[in-house]
């Protein structure tokens, strides 16, 4: 390492020895140390000491040691202060003495913990002061959640800026598959670790991540507490949330607190609790959500079939054209014998992934014919199997939720409608990322005012 030896970490026992300067591969180590940890990285150059710190993170204790530990090495030298955020770019202000340093960095520091509103990423995955005891008869404490109705797109977009904050910082966490195994990385089982795998395995696979300081990363899952577990509690298997018990129990020897973090479906929340409270926390979110409605991974834009994106595919632009036409030739109507299906066809709609799906008296969409085109990547049962099974049930349960979803829109719409899709998608070959196009085709009978069947046609 080229840092000075004067160099250190400050951190709540005092100052430690600088174990990364944050540069190449050590550079997760630095950033859970600041964004993380709450620690303060003091670099100590030849005339200048720049001291990196988040202020949304770090704890005033740590911050009423710097004086102290700046004393012999600031001597003669500017200080610098870093305000590091993971979420937005750093601030740097330059001193020429350690007060007006100090002031500046408590002011800031003050400044970010007293805002009002959610709390940021930062502060959900940061969770609570480890050395803070805990008494078994406190209940688990929810942050205060926003109403449905006061949700905007603003918000939503805010939500998914934090959950590719989430992501980036999850890649370093150690794992509970859905199966409840052990996993020290997510590349151990998954192609990658990137961030849409990371989402990917929470929210499809139903994965639990375990954050524990990176000394123990690797060690018995029993033997340390972790800082805090992060789940989805819409996707969490029962096998998962047996061994995430199992560990609670194992922990509940210990007087501090466990930090929760979990998905409502728009926002993340987070809570603490003993390691029992958290357990059985977790049981209560994911039977309260068995049934819930739920965003998947898969991102879905509904489009008009005549406003296509450029980028859309020619030959898959001229195939939705003509089915269209074909769809308005007949009226829509989806009588048995009306020729229109056998028209699609003509058209070249058994050449992609084509599906009949209709409602059943539970008014869930069962697949009535399968097609599988010429793209096999999705396929893990015969086609002729398909048939008669509920879209949920699909191999990859969570892109049949995404298409449900879609398919709805189209009814509701009561004509032809184009959605463009992106995600991770679990195929024969394990988790692969795919881009596609689904025109839907709502189909009309007498018997019945609104349609109660659609035909979709998925171009890859």
């Amino acid at each position: 390492m080229d840092s000075d030896n004067n160099s250190f970490w400050l951190t709540a026992k005092g100052i430690g020895p600088r174990l990364s300067d944050g540069q190449g591969a050590e550079r997760t180590m630095w950033a859970t140390a600041i964004n993380l940890m709450g620690w303060v990285d003091v670099d100590v150059g030849t005339r200048t000491v720049d001291v990196h710190v988040n202020p949304a993170v770090v704890s005033e204790a740590v911050v009423a040691l710097l004086p102290g530990a700046l004393r012999d090495c600031a001597d003669g030298r500017r200080i610098t202060v870093n305000l590091i955020s993971a979420d937005a770019r750093p601030v740097s202000v330059c001193f020429v003495n350690t007060e007006a340093a100090m002031n500046y960095l408590e002011t800031s520091v003050r400044g970010r913990q007293a805002e009002n509103g959610r709390p940021s990423i930062d502060e959900i995955l940061r969770g609570f002061d480890q050395d803070t005891e805990l008494h078994r008869s406190e209940a688990p404490v929810p942050i205060a959640s926003v109403a449905d109705a006061a949700r905007s797109i603003s918000s939503i977009e805010r939500a998914m800026i934090s959950a590719e904050a989430l992501a980036a910082r999850l890649r370093t966490a150690e794992w509970l598959d859905a199966d409840g195994r052990y996993r020290r990385q997510l590349a151990d089982e998954l192609p990658n670790d990137a961030p849409d795998m990371v989402l990917f395995a929470m929210h499809s696979l139903g994965w639990a991540a375990v954050e524990r300081p990176w000394p123990h990363a690797g060690t018995d899952l029993r033997s340390v507490l972790p800082t805090r577990i992060v789940v989805d509690p819409h996707a969490l298997e029962p096998a998962t949330v047996d061994r995430l018990a199992d560990l609670c129990t194992l922990w509940s020897d210990t007087a501090k607190p466990l930090s929760l973090a979990w998905w409502d479906g728009a926002t993340w929340e987070s809570e603490y609790g003993h390691p029992e409270q958290v357990a059985d926390r977790i049981r209560h979110l994911v039977t309260a959500r068995q049934y819930a409605q739920f965003p998947t991974t898969i991102q879905s834009i509904a489009i008009e079939p005549e406003h296509l994106p450029n980028d859309v595919a020619a030959h898959h632009r001229d195939l939705i054209a003509r089915a269209v036409r074909t769809w308005w030739a007949y009226g829509g109507n989806g009588e048995n014998g009306s020729g229109l299906i056998e028209a699609l066809e003509r058209e070249g709609g058994n050449a992609a992934r084509a599906k009949l799906v209709e409602l059943d008296q539970d008014n869930q969409f069962r697949i009535a014919a399968y097609e599988g085109g010429d793209h096999g990547s999705w396929d893990e049962i015969l086609p002729e199997m398909m048939v008669g099974k509920r879209l949920i049930d699909a191999p990859d349960r969570r892109l049949g939720r995404r298409v449900e979803l879609d398919v709805q829109t189209a009814v509701r719409r009561g004509s032809p409608l184009v959605h463009r899709c992106t995600g991770v998608l679990l195929t024969n070959g394990g988790p692969s990322m795919f881009d596609w196009v689904r025109l839907s085709l709502p189909l009309y009978r007498r018997t019945h005012p609104t349609p109660r069947s659609v035909l979709t046609i998925c171009m890859v």
